[in-house]
């Protein structure tokens, strides 16, 4: 190579770089805020999951509870075993009664039993609770929170 085609090339060398500089550190910030997005998404994710996995275990305890609280029919014929049976008006009762002894109140942010609360067949207590879960970091985006619902069921049984 001759040393103008040398100094020819350096120049092209220098301003290639010289284009280019600057470029990675974009790339660094895009890809920072990329991952604190994706971080601040699971985490509120999780934190809806959480409160509902805790609304899910107060709905059980507050179904086992109206489940116990069943009355024996009366069998007219006398033949057959005595059967469980639970009123919808008290497996209401019960459940509201349970939640103010566990305190549920306090723990959930806008706790409310639902109207399917019940006892659809005179056997199982369903309840279904309502709430709102607040996530963490993004209450700006979301300040009313996310309503969740959990449902559970038990069924009141006699045994020998």
């Amino acid at each position: 190579m001759t040393g103008r085609a040398r100094a020819v090339l350096r120049l092209a060398q220098r301003g290639r770089a010289a284009d280019e500089s600057g470029q990675l550190t974009v790339l660094a910030i895009g890809f920072t805020v990329l991952c604190l997005l994706v971080a601040t998404t699971v985490m509120a994710v999780s934190a809806v999951h959480i409160e509902f996995k805790k609304l899910l275990s107060a709905a059980d305890g507050a179904a086992v509870a109206a489940a116990d609280s069943f009355t024996l029919a009366e069998t007219a014929t006398g033949d057959g075993p005595p059967a469980a049976v639970l009123a919808p008006e008290r497996v209401r009762g019960v459940v509201a009664t349970y939640l103010a002894r566990d305190g549920s109140a306090a723990r959930f942010e806008g706790l409310s039993v639902a109207a399917a609360t019940g006892s659809p067949d005179g056997r199982t207590a369903t309840v279904t609770l309502t709430a709102v879960a607040r996530i963490p970091v993004v209450n700006f985006i979301l300040p009313d929170g996310v309503p969740i619902e959990a449902t559970s069921s038990a069924r009141a049984r006699l045994l020998k």
